[in-house]
Formats: structure tokens, C-alpha cells, sequence
């Protein structure tokens, strides 16, 4: 049997775990796993050569007990083939993930997925193995995911045991664990309750998602798995591809899941954002065209939430909302930093001297097209500030209404456009102001 052990939030207890798995399961071929982002690469790689039966998963610092071995032969004396493996009890682990719609008083209680997997069912199916980082960027839920994918198609059996000692110290306070939870959870289990759907096109679609990309291929599968679990079905995804040189980005384009809502452009040039965002523009079939980045995601509900306002106000031009910002450290590991919640009115001032960050924006299409769209002739050719600039334009004699939820996640990285040109902002502004002047 194959044993891996995670680093979880304490790697340095890697060793002990090891130590206790080699005492008790002397035959078992146990794999340390030395860091999170590569958890998935590293269990699918051994598990597409080693193909036992059965494998297990541990964490550092988890203490196996030495009648485990007796346990463990009785738990798979009484499978059946519907059995996808077993997970430990609420009592030394959570089960199933209970989600909070709301932040508790109480530090919700995060699950660490099953202790033992039937491998055939990781192996087999739609999306074989575990979902690797391009696919889940938070690698410490890979576990969780690949349960949750699995549980509408296979059971799982619940034990009591204490052969099995878990670690349960709490990840440094800075990780701010609750948060990620609470944020990212919905989409695992959105995720799982929509994997065996096979939505049909919509003819015409409510919203045309607009997605441009330009050598985004590590962050882009995730972008569009948030899509394709909108709870809102009504949907087009065009997806731009603005003259990417990678290769990487060229197959994660081809591999993306089969889905008649889905389509992807692509030129040989690289153009500049306006001006992919005016081709999607004019391909658009939706009364909507909604924005999204492709190191960016989408909460599950936020096309529901977005649509049902502009339902309500009727005759808006913009419908805008709050977002969650992450921060992309050095090792691409993504950390929990707040809600920005936008202001509630925006102003062309306000727009222009502030520099909102604005997320979710989607914008009425009729609208786009009486201001001609996304400008690709000013400071910088709609490659910088081209959001700033549309919505102050529309700011002037348009309707924008917020909508006060957190239903989209930016990723704050250094290496974006915006941050690798910081002292761009007062020239581009500055180029602009005459231009202002005029429209006002």
C-alpha cells in the first residue's frame, strides 16, 4: 500500500509521521510529500505506476497507533464497490464539510479528507487523479476536492478510531485560515454538486463572460472552473487569447473541460487588453458582458447576484460589487487578505484621482457599444487603466449600481501590468484630462 504523507501547516513533523507508518506498516511504500503545491503532481505520478488496491493519506504529525494494521484489515474485509474509501469520524476529524453561509463567532471547523482511497476510483473517471495546482491553486484542500468530486458517484464509510492519532495544531495566525475557508469552500462544494452536469448552450445567453489571456496558463483552468459552477447556467465564456507565445498556455487552452458555452479566439499578435475586450465585444450574443481576469475567479453565485440586480434597478449600465483580495506570494501561495467593498457611487473624479478597483463590473452590452467600447488610442494603448477609463466615461451619463456582496476574487501579484508600472497611473491621467473636460 501506498502511504503519502502531507506537509500540512507543519512539515517539519513529516519525520515522526514516517517513523510511525514504517514501525506499524513495515510492506507499505510510504512517500513524503515535501511541499504543498507539489501534493497532487507527487501522489498522481506514484499512483499511475503503483496501482494497489487501496492507499492512504496522513498528514505531518499524525501518530499511526500499532493496532492500525489490525484495523485497517478489517475496515477492507467489509467494502463493497460503491465504497470509495473511509474517513475518521468528527471525532478525530471532520467528514463531510459543513460551510457556514455567514463568518461564526467560532473558527468553523475545516475538514482533512479521507484517510483511505479505493485508487481505482481516483484513477478512473473524468478528471483522473487529484487536481493539480493550475487546476487548485489551494493545494491543502486537494483531499477535500478530490472527496467532494468523487461522492456523486461513489460512498464513503465513516469510522470510529483510535488507530489513527490526528494532528490538529492550527496554522500560524497570518495564514488566516478561517477566512480561506470560508471564501473558498463554496466553490469545492459548488464544484462537486455540478461535476456529472453537462449544461446546454442557451440561446440567447444572459451574460457573456469576457476573458482575455495572454501566457495565463497556470492560473486559467481555475478561472474557468469558476465559471462553469456558476449557479446561473445562462452563460457564454469567450475566452481571448491575445497572442500567447507559451506552449503551456497553448495546451491548457485545448484541455479545457467540453462545454458548447465556451468559446476561445485566438490571435497572433498581442494587442493590449481594450482591444481584446472589444473583439469579445462585438462577438457577444448576451444582453451582459461581464469581465473577468484569468488570475482571477468568480464566487459561484455571482452571476445570480449580478443578474438579479440589474433585474431589479432595470435601465443600469453598470453592475458592480465587492471582491476578495489574495495575495500571490513568492511561491505562487495564495494568502487571505479582506473584502474590498466598493464605494457605493462612483463618480468620474472619484474614478479618475482614486483609482478604484473595481470587481465584479458587468456592463449593459447596448451601453459599451454607444461609447464605443474599451479606448485602444490613448497613453498606452488600452494596455494600462483601460477599466479606469470606461468607467469614468460611463460615469458621466450612465447608471452604475453596486451591489453590496463579495462575489468575485482578485489576485494581488507582483507581477501583474498594473504593479510592474506604478508611476504610469499620473501620466496616463494626466494624458486623459483634456479628453475629461470635453465629455463633461
Amino acid at each position: 500500500m501506498l502511504v503519502f504523507i502531507l506537509p500540512g501547516t507543519h512539515s517539519q513533523l513529516s519525520e515522526s509521521t514516517l517513523s510511525s507508518v514504517q514501525r506499524v506498516f513495515p510492506d507499505a511504500r510510504p512517500i513524503v510529500i515535501p511541499s504543498e503545491e507539489r501534493a497532487a503532481w507527487v501522489m498522481n505520478e506514484a499512483l499511475s505506476v503503483e496501482m494497489f488496491p487501496w492507499f492512504m493519506t496522513l498528514y505531518a504529525g499524525d501518530d499511526v497507533q500499532p493496532h492500525a494494521k489490525i484495523e485497517l484489515d478489517r475496515w477492507l474485509r467489509t467494502t463493497s464497490d460503491q465504497l470509495a474509501g473511509f474517513i475518521l469520524n468528527p471525532v478525530h476529524t471532520l467528514g463531510q464539510p459543513q460551510v457556514s453561509s455567514s463568518r461564526a463567532a467560532s473558527p468553523p471547523h475545516i475538514p482533512r479528507g479521507p484517510l483511505i482511497w479505493r485508487t481505482q476510483a481516483v484513477m478512473n473517471g473524468h478528471q483522473k487523479g487529484f487536481a493539480t495546482k493550475d487546476q487548485l491553486p489551494f493545494q491543502k484542500y486537494v483531499l477535500i476536492d478530490k472527496q467532494l468530486q468523487l461522492s456523486g458517484q461513489y460512498e464513503w464509510s465513516e469510522i470510529d478510531c483510535q488507530a489513527i492519532l490526528c494532528h490538529h495544531r492550527r496554522a500560524p495566525a497570518w495564514m488566516k485560515e478561517a477566512e480561506e475557508w470560508l471564501a473558498v469552500s463554496p466553490l469545492l462544494l459548488a464544484a462537486a454538486h455540478t461535476h456529472s452536469q453537462r449544461a446546454e448552450a442557451v440561446s440567447p445567453p444572459l451574460v457573456t463572460i469576457a476573458l482575455c489571456t495572454y501566457n495565463d496558463s497556470e492560473y486559467l483552468t481555475w478561472a474557468v472552473r469558476s465559471v462553469l459552477v456558476q449557479s446561473c447556467k445562462d452563460w457564454e465564456l469567450v475566452i481571448l487569447d491575445d497572442g500567447s507565445t507559451s506552449e503551456e498556455t497553448e495546451a491548457c487552452l485545448q484541455h479545457l473541460p467540453e462545454d458548447s458555452r465556451i468559446t476561445i479566439v485566438r490571435q497572433q499578435k498581442n494587442r493590449g487588453k481594450a482591444h481584446a475586450l472589444n473583439r469579445i465585444l462585438h462577438l457577444s450574443h448576451a444582453p451582459w458582458l461581464l469581465e473577468l481576469d484569468a488570475d482571477d475567479w468568480l464566487a459561484p453565485n455571482a452571476l445570480e447576484v449580478l443578474l438579479r440586480e440589474a433585474h431589479r434597478v432595470q435601465h443600469a449600465d453598470v453592475i458592480y460589487g465587492n471582491h476578495v483580495e489574495w495575495l500571490e506570494r513568492a511561491n505562487k501561495q495564495l494568502v487571505y487578505q479582506r473584502v474590498h467593498t466598493a464605494p457605493s457611487s462612483l463618480s468620474c473624479d472619484s474614478l479618475r484621482n482614486d483609482a478604484y478597483a473595481i470587481a465584479p463590473r458587468m456592463f449593459n452590452v447596448s451601453s459599451l457599444k454607444q461609447v464605443k467600447g474599451w479606448n485602444e488610442d490613448m497613453l498606452f494603448e488600452g494596455r494600462l487603466y483601460e477599466d479606469i477609463d470606461l468607467l469614468s466615461r460611463l460615469s458621466l451619463h450612465h447608471k452604475l449600481y453596486h451591489v453590496p456582496e463579495s462575489i468575485y476574487h482578485r489576485r494581488l501579484r507582483s507581477s501583474s501590468t498594473t504593479h510592474r508600472h506604478p508611476l504610469h497611473y499620473s501620466a496616463w491621467r494626466n494624458s486623459t484630462k483634456d479628453v475629461f473636460n470635453e465629455l463633461e
